[in-house]
């Protein structure tokens, strides 16, 4: 994500020089250069994204335009609908995703896959799971098309105006589609996908993300009527629960806004009061959740463990400096996984940490390794040693001035290389904002931000993170095997085993690695070589 430029320095969004990166700022003007700035903690950032022009139709739809030369002559182009799987009703498990195939079999003014034909026309990129998903929350439809020809950018927006409202849903249409959401659904059955689908349900038991797995169920494809499909189209397509995005190398960003007015500007408004999208939440559990999936298709062995929380937005000054501080405790936990997987005879092959946002109520940070076979019990009670030896100790000074300066170059990188963003990632930065309401702000003051912010974090802060990786808080631990050699019991013994070796302190602090302040203590005896240079070179002297 960006922060906020300066309000002095913020350029004209609607001119050609807009842009989050802030191109025709200090350009000159290097990383370490950078002024600190002078925040408070309780400042709220601002709602706009800053380098869009950015508003809404009269119709409710909202748009986010931005010039960017990267890659030269092309666009990258989005459409999102607030609406996913999860507003399935029973007899609509997988509607959802059917409406994102029927968007490029069949609208009012194309037919017969002609748009996924003008698409391979005009050498757009298009392909299986490239242009379209379907989660539990929303529904992308993405293109990433050249403007180098007059027109070419008119018709690619009108071809999402196209989504927004005049999917065609007859029965021909839908039985045309029915045999390759089939074959989606199919190949979804595989070791991977059967799973990922038995994590999910085990992650959102309780909760409806349990039951509304975006790709549905096989009964519902193969029998769910167009009447179905069209009445669920109708109920959630509405430009109200919609956003635009055009990214890339134009130079007028007024004159897309004027191309969007053309297409969507005179398509209906939703229904007054449009139909308010749902909120399910996913209730929290303290004993955690088991799983041993034996799956003989399996690469390996590998254990997964999950805690969810709540997904807090990122509002404030405060708000963003606790992500910093969230960011620096999962790399510097990540640092000790690494340095435990390169050890003699390791309880892990490898291990990382992360925080992963699952769905709009919840995220959730998960720590996966994979390990030798027979390896599934020992590498888990290795993991959960490590976060509660955090918890208990905490992190180094040392440890934290590694992980802030790793930080601190990852920023000064983005930083110095700005210009070089790419237009897909500038359009998934707004997809955030309108999605998750995520701040886009700017790469300025971001960097200036950080500069700021991050030597004032200290150990203690990084650490209380660690609270969030706890077993009784919403966890959920898998292991996969190719053949079953660990049982229920075996984890919730090395649970039970870990979670009393913290309660009674029995954990030593981490064994750092003693580095010496020089790396070579005492200067070494010049050698027979050095002696022998030395006297030619002053012989040679001597001559002169």
């Amino acid at each position: 994500m960006d922060l906020l430029p300066p309000p002095t320095d913020a350029p004209d969004a609607g001119g050609p020089s807009a842009g989050g990166s802030g191109r025709g700022l200090r350009r000159g003007i290097g990383f370490r250069s950078l002024k600190l700035v002078s925040v408070a903690m309780d400042e709220t950032l601002p709602v706009d994204p800053v380098g869009a022009t950015y508003g809404r139709l009269a119709n409710g739809l909202t748009y986010y335009v931005r010039s960017n030369p990267k890659p030269r002559m092309r666009a990258a182009l989005s459409l999102a609908v607030k609406v996913g799987s999860v507003v399935e009703e029973e007899d609509e498990r997988g509607v959802a995703h059917i409406v994102e195939h029927l968007a490029f079999s069949a609208t009012a003014r194309y037919t017969n896959h002609d748009i996924v034909k003008f698409l391979e026309s005009i050498g757009a990129e298009f392909g299986a799971c490239q242009n379209a998903l379907t989660s539990s929350d929303e529904t992308i439809y993405e293109l990433l098309v050249p403007v180098d020809k007059p027109g070419l950018l008119s018709q690619a927006i009108s071809v999402l105006a196209e989504f927004s409202s005049e999917v065609r849903v007859s029965a021909e249409d839908l039985e045309k589609e029915r045999g390759a959401v089939l074959e989606e659904y199919r190949g979804g059955r595989n070791a991977a996908g059967r799973m990922q689908d038995s994590h999910w349900a085990l992650l959102f038991d309780g909760s409806k993300y349990a039951e509304r797995l975006p790709i549905g169920t096989e009964k519902v494809i193969r029998t769910v009527t167009h009447e179905t499909v069209k009445r669920f189209y109708q109920k959630w397509y509405h430009l109200s629960n919609m956003a635009v995005f055009a990214v890339g190398d134009f130079p007028d960003t007024q004159a897309v806004v004027e191309l969007i007015n053309e297409h969507f500007g005179h398509k209906a408004p939703a229904p007054h009061p449009p139909p308010v999208i749902p909120e399910f939440s996913v209730p929290s559990h303290e004993e955690p959740r088991f799983s041993c999936f034996v799956e003989s298709e399996a690469a390996g062995s590998a254990v997964v463990i999950s805690c969810k929380m709540p997904a807090g937005g990122i509002k404030t000054v405060k708000d963003y400096k606790d992500s910093l501080a969230e960011s620096m405790f999962h790399c510097a936990l990540n640092q000790r996984l690494f340095k435990i997987s390169r050890r003699k005879d390791p309880p892990y092959f490898s291990c990382s940490s992360a925080a992963d946002a699952l769905v709009c109520p919840v995220k959730a940070y998960i720590m996966t390794s994979s390990c030798r076979e027979r390896g599934t019990v020992e590498a888990l009670e290795s993991m959960l040693l490590e976060v509660a030896r955090v918890r208990l100790h905490g992190f180094s000074d040392r440890e934290i001035s590694i992980v802030r300066a790793l930080m601190m170059s990852e920023m000064e990188s983005a930083y110095l290389e700005r210009d070089q963003m790419q237009s897909t990632s500038l359009r998934d930065e707004f997809l955030q904002h309108f999605l998750r309401e995520e701040p886009v702000v700017g790469i300025e003051y971001e960097a200036q931000l950080q500069k700021t912010l991050l030597p004032h974090i200290s150990s203690a802060e990084v650490a209380k993170f660690a609270e969030n990786f706890s077993t009784a808080s919403s966890c959920v631990i898998k292991i996969v095997e190719p053949r079953a050699h660990a049982s229920l019991e075996d984890l919730k013994a090395v649970v039970l085993k870990v979670n009393s070796m913290e309660e009674d302190k029995s954990i030593f602090p981490w064994d750092e690695e003693q580095i010496p302040e020089e790396i070579v203590a005492q200067a070494p005896e010049p050698g027979y070589l050095c002696l022998f240079v030395h006297y030619f070179h002053h012989y040679l002297c001597k001559k002169i």
